[in-house]
């Protein structure tokens, strides 16, 4: 039988699940409908329909992975291996569409006469798709990394069950810098390009807010809300990854107990991510916040 504090804890649970659902579910909704109206979609609505998508998968896998390990608290071989690698591919899939979210809008936004600069700024939209492609592949790639990280764990388990102690070191040793290797690559580096794309972004803002005090020009202009949102977006984005990022090293790395206040902590930050990063994709978005409004007013 279930303890209070598992319940509480799958009922708080279960909220942010469910808004992940719905926010994401209808960024997926709102993209595909324009996509079938008009038969093709803008370069920042591609990106919001592969995150929104991603999302979704991502909060199916973290409904399996809270059932598992807070119920069942199984792992049978190949079906623990086969659910582990395509939880981890959604995971790294939509951390690096994030961080092409986040290029896009630094690309787009920041003015600059950099050659290189002009010349993504011109050919975004073309690259766009193979960037999508492209990270699916790397997903893919450190997906099948992460089977002998599988393994490890998993004879880290047999060790244990069998009284092998020494094995069981060594397997949890093995399995702990696997971890360490995929937070600090797979993880790491889109949360690197997204923390550097808001520095670029706010640096721009400044100087572009500077210019125009100095003209005596209206900070009210089309370019500098352009600014001002693409700047609340990407820092948006990055403090949410920057908790989920915590969050996940913590559960990983510090082999927490189960059902404790940190662990429940840091599990209710890592469900709260793709609700939070759905919300803020939909805030963020003049075409998305319409459709939100109008759904509103015919309920």
């Amino acid at each position: 039988m279930l303890s209070s504090k598992i319940i509480a804890f799958l009922v708080a649970a279960s909220d942010w699940v469910l808004g992940g659902l719905i926010s994401n579910g209808f960024i997926v909704a709102v993209m595909v409908t324009e996509w079938a109206q008009s038969k093709s979609l803008a370069t920042c609505e591609q990106l919001l329909l592969s995150l929104g998508t991603s999302n979704i998968f991502a909060t199916a896998c973290e409904i399996a992975v809270i059932t598992n390990f807070l119920i069942t608290n199984s792992s049978n071989g190949l079906v623990f291996q086969t659910f582990y690698f395509f939880a981890t591919f959604v995971s790294y899939t939509r951390f690096c569409f994030t961080a092409w979210l986040c290029v896009f809008y630094c690309i787009k936004i920041v003015n600059s006469t950099q050659t290189l600069f002009l010349w993504c700024k011109l050919r975004i939209s073309q690259l766009l798709p193979w960037l999508l492609v492209g990270s699916q592949v790397f997903s893919v790639f450190v997906s099948l990394i992460t089977i002998p990280h599988i393994s490890f764990q998993l004879q880290s388990n047999i060790a244990t069950n069998t009284s092998n102690v020494t094995q069981g070191k060594k397997a949890t040793q093995l399995s702990r810098s696997l971890q360490a290797f995929f937070l600090m690559t797979a993880s790491g580096c889109p949360l690197l390009v997204v923390l550097l794309c808001s520095i670029v972004i706010v640096a721009s803002l400044y100087t572009h807010v500077c210019k125009m005090t100095g003209k005596g020009a209206s900070l009210r202009s089309l370019q500098t809300k352009a600014h001002v949102r693409a700047a609340g977006t990407v820092l948006s984005l990055l403090i949410v990854y920057i908790f989920f990022y915590v969050a996940h090293s913590i559960i990983v790395l510090e082999n927490i107990e189960r059902i404790t206040s940190v662990y429940s902590v840091c599990l209710s930050v890592i469900l709260m991510y793709s609700p939070a990063q759905g919300a803020i994709l939909l805030l963020a978005n003049p075409k998305l916040k319409q459709a939100a409004r109008q759904m509103l007013l015919k309920t």
